[in-house]
């Protein structure tokens, strides 16, 4: 193994640390200290590979951003029909049961201690946000090229109201420690956004 190839190994092991604690537990409660302590590597090559923390987390957003692009991932951003949607909301709710609701969107977690200094991180989550506000937003324009959706939906609100079911259901879930909400959440969405097909 070269010495690059080492280096790409421990940075990238650095990133998947940083974004589990992230995850856990938030960007501010989790010290530099303690993703070097979990991942087993060193200060001098945390400076070497992110000079900051800020650093580490636009790195940890890119790295997500590039996984969601080359769909690997665990659930499919490829929504082509009602029933892949009612799939995609059914991966989140599931997965929260699995984990007694212990966290959120690891992308939320994050967005949710943004400052208003933050410009290059808030511009890393609106990267990740759009590209699955996008993915909801064709299923509905295809419906609506397919004269499957009432002329007067606008596509885009409904891809809004989608997102936010998903990123609402997380957060409530993991607050109150009980998926019910976002199930309801869920069966009335799908309940709402079927009553608009032609």
């Amino acid at each position: 193994m070269t010495t690059q190839t080492r280096g790409q190994e421990t940075r990238i092991k650095m990133i998947q640390t940083a974004l589990d604690l992230f995850h856990q537990q938030g960007v501010n409660a989790t010290s530099v200290d303690e993703i070097l302590e979990k991942s087993g590597t060193g200060k001098s090559q945390f400076y070497h590979y992110f000079k900051s923390k800020e650093g580490l987390v636009h790195a940890v957003l890119e790295f997500f951003y590039e996984a969601l692009k080359t769909d690997r991932l665990p659930v499919s951003h490829k929504i082509e029909s009602w029933e892949d949607l009612e799939n995609f909301f059914r991966f989140f709710l599931e997965h929260q049961k699995k984990t007694g609701c212990s966290r959120s969107c690891p992308i939320g977690t994050i967005a949710n201690e943004l400052e208003n200094s933050d410009e290059l991180i808030r511009q890393d989550i609106k990267l990740i946000f759009e590209f699955t506000r996008k993915a909801l937003s064709q299923f509905f324009y295809g419906l609506k090229a397919k004269g499957e959706l009432k002329a007067s939906v606008d596509p885009d609100s409904l891809a809004d109201f989608a997102f936010s079911i998903v990123q609402g259901g997380l957060l409530v879930s993991k607050a109150k420690k009980d998926s019910e909400p976002f199930e309801n959440s869920v069966t009335h969405a799908m309940t709402y956004l079927k009553s608009l097909a032609q």
